[in-house]
């Protein structure tokens, strides 16, 4: 007999789901709705269909990587939360969609709100930091390196830059990490910690 979906535990899903014929169909079925309920108490403004197909995405990568699963939540926390990020990253997509690379750049020309969580200090630590980050980018970097940087500090999707230069993601990584090592040099030769630089504005 089948575990319904409020027994169903974590052992039951991955076990399930990695069997095959109609005890699979039934564990994918229901999961299947319980990521449309979550997606449409999560997003309710979203269309129907950007949930339908995130949805069947998550069903996809879920069916293949159930394995992966470690435990660290509930299993169909861990699966909602891949459903989750396509519809993140579709409606980020929707964003840019129509947005010019100049326009993007000028996104990350702005300069933080100087009071982000955190004490004062940090705040406007962050605020100058990012102040040595974008003089760094108009003296340090090349054309085609500053109009990327700016456009990915300005929350542009990798793959909509990739697309306004005519080019793909590993070339774009390249061109980022060329740059990103050129503003590196310049923000530790301005006296800045590389520790502290982490803590403010993450990343490695």
């Amino acid at each position: 007999m089948t575990p319904s979906t409020k027994l169903r535990s974590d052992a039951d899903w991955v076990a399930d789901i990695g069997s095959a014929g109609d005890q699979r169909d039934a564990a994918l079925g229901e999961l299947r709705q319980v990521l449309m309920g979550g997606l449409r108490r999560a997003f309710q403004s979203a269309a129907g269909a950007l949930l339908e197909d995130c949805t069947q995405d998550a069903l996809v990568r879920i069916s293949t990587q159930f394995h992966t699963f470690r435990g660290d939540s509930r299993f169909v926390t861990w699966a909602l939360s891949i459903a989750t990020r396509c519809v993140l990253t579709e409606m980020r997509r929707a964003r840019w969609k129509d947005v010019s690379l100049d326009q993007m750049a000028a996104a990350g020309e702005l300069l933080p709100d100087p009071t982000p969580a955190g004490s004062a200090d940090t705040g406007q630590d962050r605020t100058r930091l990012m102040k040595i980050m974008h003089d760094a980018i108009a003296t340090e970097l090349t054309g085609r390196q500053r109009e990327v940087i700016l456009a990915e500090l300005g929350g542009a999707p990798v793959d909509e830059i990739a697309a306004r230069l005519g080019t793909n993601r590993n070339a774009l990584y390249k061109l980022v990490y060329d740059a990103r090592v050129r503003l590196r040099g310049a923000i530790l030769r301005a006296g800045w910690e590389a520790t502290y630089v982490r803590s403010l504005i993450g990343g490695g």
